[in-house]
């Protein structure tokens, strides 16, 4: 399956992702029927398949952050059916609640293509991001973690960046393998407020 061109999506297009994202848990909220997009209402390119991430925080603090790398249906199923899940089905947060929405801001990631990264060590991989503030995926065997670009902002050292993607994956901080797959991505992205 073809992947969009993420940076092909204008502000308008984001801020249409970001809606289908807020109506998705309103829908859910409401004890009503969960209505999934209405797919003649959106442009081509939103109905191209794509991978996504839709991040949901109260008062700054994460409260949940579902995705995929891998582009399965229309972007904009994605984002409805990811924000869903990153509302009520993370299961490292309790399901948000009412009481929460006055303080709930939305994130809505699109994903480029990842690409793999040749790295002969952990410190070509920590030279390579010290100029390159890209999303990061770690692969070994069966274990895999991913950390969207923004996650920059909280852990701007690439050494703290590589080190809690690894324990994320669970491996030791300080584990590092020869046989290590490294891929890399961009996102575009928005981000909004629920009301």
């Amino acid at each position: 399956m073809s992947v969009i061109s993420y940076q092909k999506l204008s502000k308008g297009e984001l801020t249409q992702l970001l809606d289908i994202a807020r109506e998705a848990i309103r829908g859910h909220l409401s004890n009503g029927e969960i209505k999934a997009p209405q797919l003649d209402l959106y442009s081509k390119k939103l109905l191209e398949p794509a991978a996504c991430f839709v991040t949901l925080e109260v008062n700054g603090e994460l409260q949940g952050c579902l995705g995929t790398i891998a582009a399965h249906s229309p972007l904009v199923l994605e984002v409805h059916n990811k924000a869903r899940a990153s509302a009520y089905q993370d299961h490292r947060f309790m399901p948000l609640t009412k009481d929460q929405l006055d303080k709930l801001t939305i994130e809505v990631s699109v994903l480029s293509e990842p690409e793999r990264l040749e790295v002969n060590s952990e410190q070509e991989l920590l030279d390579y991001l010290a100029d390159n503030k890209v999303g990061v995926i770690l692969t070994k065997n069966h274990k895999q973690a991913l950390f969207l670009p923004q996650v920059w902002e909280k852990l701007p050292k690439p050494i703290d960046f590589i080190r809690q993607l690894k324990v994320k994956a669970g491996w030791n901080a300080a584990y590092w393998s020869a046989d290590m797959v490294v891929s890399t991505f961009t996102v575009s992205s928005i981000k909004g407020k629920y009301f």
